[in-house]
C-alpha cells in the first residue's frame, strides 16, 4: 500500500514536471502581417562547436541555446530560413519521430497523414507537407534547366503537385561551399493545419541524425497545446567538457597530457600565447594515438580501426582552428566553377 502511494507521488511529481519543462523556453518565431496574414520565421544556424558534429540554433532565441523547443502555431506558416553559411551540408527535415528518415520514421509528406488521427489527408495529398525553396521559388528536380535531384513523388506519374522540393533542396546542400552559398538563399515553409493531432514534430537534419529538435503546437496565447513532451527525444545530446570547451574540439578530456599511453608531447617549443592552443593538438594526437593502436582480425576491421580516429581528429582539428577566430571568409562564393553552371559544380561535387 505504501509502494503504491509512493509510485503515485512519483508519478505525479515527473508528469507534473514534464508539464512545466514543457511550458518554459520556447523559442517562438518573429511573426508579422502579410496582406492580412500572419506569416513568421525561424533564422537557424549551426553551432558547430556544440557536440561532436554541431547542433542547430536559432537567431530568434540565443539564450536558449542549442536545439531548443520550437513553438508553432497551427495555421500559421513558418518560413524556416538557412541562409547564414553554417547551415552548409545541414538541410532541415520534418517528422513526427526524432531523426524521422534516418531511423525509418514517418516525415510530413503530403500523402502522410498525421499519426493517431482519422485524417483522410492521404486521399487528396494535402497533408501538412515543408515547402522546400530556392529564392522564394518552390524547388522542383531542375535548377537552371539542369536535373540536381529526383521528383518528391507517390502520385501517377510524379505529378508536381507531390514534389515539395525536398529532393532537389537536400541536393545542392552537398554541393561545395562556395557554390551552394551561390545558388541560394534557401528555405523551407511549413503551415501544420491539422487540428486534431495532439503530438509534438520534430525539426532535424536531412544529412545527419542525431541533431533532432523539438517542434510543440500553440495557441494563440502561446501556451503549449500539449504540455507532455511525446513523442520521447530518443537519445541526450552531447556536452562538451570545460577542456573541450576552450579548444572548441569534443571527446578530448581524457586524453589530455600526460597520459601513460601517449608521448609526453607532440607540439615542441611552444611560442608564447599558443600554450592552451597547443594543448588541445596534444590531447588531439593523443586521443589518435590511442584510437589507432589497435588489434583485429581482418583488412577491413583495421581500416575502420585507422580511419575512424583519424577522420575524427581531423574534426576536431578543424573546429579548434575556427575556434581562433582567425580564419575568416568575406565571400564565400568566390573560387567557384569557371562557368559558374551547376553541371561543373556538380561535377565537382
Amino acid at each position: 500500500m505504501i509502494y503504491s502511494k509512493v509510485f503515485l507521488l512519483t508519478s505525479f511529481v515527473s508528469s507534473l514536471i514534464s508539464s512545466v519543462d514543457a511550458t518554459a523556453g520556447l523559442c517562438l518565431g518573429t511573426c508579422e502581417n502579410v496582406n492580412g496574414d500572419t506569416l513568421c520565421s525561424f533564422t537557424a544556424k549551426i553551432d558547430m562547436m556544440a557536440g561532436e558534429l554541431g547542433y542547430y540554433e536559432f537567431e530568434e532565441c540565443p539564450e536558449l541555446g542549442t536545439n531548443p523547443t520550437l513553438g508553432m502555431e497551427k495555421g500559421v506558416t513558418y518560413e524556416f530560413k538557412q541562409i547564414d553559411p553554417t547551415n552548409w551540408m545541414h538541410p532541415l527535415g520534418f517528422a513526427y519521430e526524432a531523426d524521422g528518415a534516418h531511423v525509418d520514421q514517418a516525415e510530413l509528406e503530403a500523402g502522410v497523414p498525421p499519426p493517431g488521427t482519422n485524417s483522410a489527408c492521404s486521399d487528396d495529398r494535402t497533408c501538412p507537407v515543408p515547402q522546400y525553396q530556392r529564392k522564394g521559388t518552390l524547388m522542383g528536380g531542375t535548377v537552371d534547366g539542369l536535373v540536381v535531384g529526383s521528383e518528391d513523388g507517390g502520385g501517377a506519374g510524379g505529378e508536381v503537385a507531390a514534389d515539395f522540393g525536398l529532393e532537389a533542396y537536400e541536393h545542392m546542400f552537398y554541393y561545395p561551399i562556395n557554390q551552394w552559398a551561390t545558388y541560394g538563399p534557401f528555405t523551407v515553409s511549413l503551415m501544420f493545419d491539422d487540428v486534431d493531432f495532439a503530438s509534438d514534430i520534430f525539426y532535424f537534419c536531412h544529412i545527419h541524425s542525431g541533431m533532432s529538435g523539438r517542434i510543440k503546437f500553440i495557441d494563440s496565447e502561446e501556451t503549449p497545446i500539449t504540455m507532455e513532451n511525446t513523442p520521447a527525444l530518443p537519445y541526450v545530446y552531447d556536452i562538451p567538457s570545460d577542456f573541450d570547451q576552450k579548444c572548441g574540439t569534443y571527446g578530448l578530456e581524457k586524453y589530455q597530457l600526460p597520459n601513460d599511453q601517449c608521448l609526453s608531447e607532440y607540439v615542441c617549443d611552444v611560442p608564447e600565447g599558443m600554450e592552451q592552443y597547443s594543448k588541445c593538438y596534444d590531447a588531439m594526437n593523443c586521443a589518435m594515438m590511442v584510437g589507432m593502436t589497435t588489434n583485429v582480425d581482418d583488412e577491413t576491421s583495421l581500416f575502420l580501426h585507422q580511419m575512424i580516429p583519424h577522420h575524427q581528429n581531423a574534426v576536431n582539428m578543424a573546429k579548434a582552428l575556427l575556434m581562433t577566430g582567425d580564419i575568416t571568409c568575406n565571400d564565400l562564393t568566390l573560387a567557384s566553377s569557371e562557368d559558374g553552371t551547376v553541371g561543373a559544380e556538380s561535377e565537382d561535387a
